[in-house]
């Protein structure tokens, strides 16, 4: 397995997931990374402070964030316009549209060229990211996507800021 293949190996059965899982608890318990995220939103910027903090890896950190986080998020794991992985919405609700990018999420407009790496959470319309709402312009979800060069991936932090229940 190549380097690049190793980076979604979290969530899949085997020696490596386990070994990536069994790190990060090690490196980021729970009891230690829990309290740093409270009060704070989401974004990769916060990703990249706690991988500072506990001197980790930013995918063993988001993975690790996704996990302890009080947060609605979800983390998205691409390459090219293609989803690899993801790690979805705790209760499994929204469902992510697994597949391509969409090309109206921040991640899609990367990959267009439209737009450079923000640094920041975007508002994206759900459309993009979550099955149910196709035809839906009212609702948004924020995003924060970053290239990453050593792994020729796509990174997605997903997070359900905005009632997504709400007719208004």
């Amino acid at each position: 397995m190549t380097d690049e293949e190793h980076f979604t190996v979290w969530n899949e059965a085997g020696e490596e997931s386990e070994a990536n899982i069994f790190a990060a608890e090690l490196l980021m318990p729970e009891f230690l990374f829990k309290p740093q995220t409270r009060g704070k939103e989401p974004s990769l910027k916060l990703v990249d402070d706690l991988a500072g903090i506990f001197h980790t890896s930013t995918l063993a950190t988001i993975i690790q964030y996704w996990k302890y986080t009080n947060e609605p998020v979800a983390v998205v794991f691409s390459k090219g316009w293609d989803m690899k992985s993801f790690s979805p919405f705790e209760g499994g609700w929204p469902r992510i549209k697994y597949g391509r990018i969409h090309e109206h999420s921040a991640a899609g407009e990367r990959l267009a060229k439209k737009t450079g790496d923000l640094g920041k959470m975007v508002r994206t319309p759900a459309y993009a990211w979550l099955e149910g709402f196709e035809n839906d312009t009212r609702h948004d979800i924020m995003e924060d996507s970053r290239y990453l060069d050593w792994y020729d991936r796509m990174i997605s932090l997903l997070w359900l800021k905005f009632d997504l229940e709400d007719d208004d």
